[in-house]
């Protein structure tokens, strides 16, 4: 799952009316089934991992990985906590609805507070306005609704894709079983 999730970070969807460098890809859906199917550990590690690796060939230095770390694991804990407690669909849904807004929040947080002093320094309010935006109007007006679009769009593809994995892995487990291996 961490390598498709690394492939599907380098296909991204320009979303032009939020932000030219704005753009949505599909990699945290292969997350999202890793952490429905196996927890948060492993989920945080390869939430890591994909975007150490995307580094590799970003643009931003860094600066955007660290935006998709933040949003992702805000994102993707919710679900993967909520139904590991519970594993129904309606805990799986619900935890993807809170994980879409919590991204919301802490893409707003995080750009207010981290990314835009980091990437723009001290007058990263100055550079907003020399590319015609005031800063609210990018957290509220672009940043939360790229996040909430993202969430929503990569929460619909798991939920319609987790099924079918389930039962893949339903299949595997019963293999290792019948095997006598030990799955770790």
């Amino acid at each position: 799952m961490t390598g498709i999730a690394i492939l599907l970070s380098y296909i991204e969807i320009p979303l032009a009316f939020f932000a030219p460098w704005l753009k949505l890809d599909f990699s945290l859906t292969p997350l999202l089934l890793l952490g429905l199917s196996v927890g948060p550990a492993l989920l945080v590690v390869s939430v890591l991992v994909t975007n150490l690796v995307h580094i590799l060939g970003g643009t931003t230095g860094g600066v955007g990985e660290l935006a998709n770390v933040i949003v992702g694991l805000s994102f993707l804990l919710p679900p993967t906590l909520m139904y590991r407690a519970n594993r129904t669909r309606k805990a799986a849904v619900t935890g993807m609805a809170a994980g879409s807004l919590l991204m919301v929040v802490a893409g707003v947080l995080a750009n207010r507070c981290i990314l835009l002093p980091v990437f723009f320094g001290a007058g990263f309010e100055g550079a907003l306005q020399g590319m015609g935006m005031t800063l609210d109007g990018y957290l509220w007006g672009a940043i939360a609704p790229f996040n909430l679009v993202k969430g929503v769009a990569n929460a619909a593809l798991a939920y319609l894709l987790y099924k079918r994995l389930s039962i893949l892995l339903g299949r595997a487990d019963h293999g290792f079983a019948a095997h006598g291996a030990v799955r770790g």
